[in-house]
């Protein structure tokens, strides 16, 4: 499962480069029966300008029975800098780290298709313009 994503400014940008981790490090958020919550967490580095990000968390259009909260994590602890929320705005600046928790609750069965039934973190500048993003697969174990 690939995506090739591409922006261009001709001002200096964030450009983030996100990774996602799950707990079996296998990218599947696996959710605990269908009112459980799953989490997973995600590194990310800015290798362009520094600038305002908004973190959000979705599943790229596809309905399925779930709702998305995170927050910037302590990158040496994994605690929550504030508490989890719709959407994170930060100030990212070049070449910094910021680490980000993201809690999947259930409310519905999620059967197994990573290809189709994913959960996507996007990072996004003041315009609203995709500057980085990843994605795990999600299902209900």
């Amino acid at each position: 499962l690939n995506t090739f994503l591409l922006s261009a400014s001709e001002q200096p940008v964030p450009d983030v480069v996100a990774l996602g981790a799950t707990f079996q490090q296998n990218g599947i958020v696996d959710i605990p029966g269908v009112n459980g919550i799953g989490v997973f967490s995600v590194a990310s580095v800015n290798v362009g300008a520094g600038g305002e990000i908004k973190v959000t968390a979705d599943t790229g259009g596809v309905e399925l029975p779930l709702s998305m909260l995170l927050c910037q994590t302590d990158p040496t602890s994994g605690a929550c800098l504030q508490e989890p929320t719709s959407e994170v705005h930060t100030e990212i600046a070049a070449n910094a780290t910021p680490t980000f928790g993201i809690f999947v609750a259930g409310s519905g069965q999620v059967p197994f298709d990573p290809a189709a039934r994913r959960v996507f973190v996007r990072f996004r500048d003041q315009a609203g313009v995709v500057r980085g993003a990843t994605s795990v697969a999600v299902r209900t174990q």
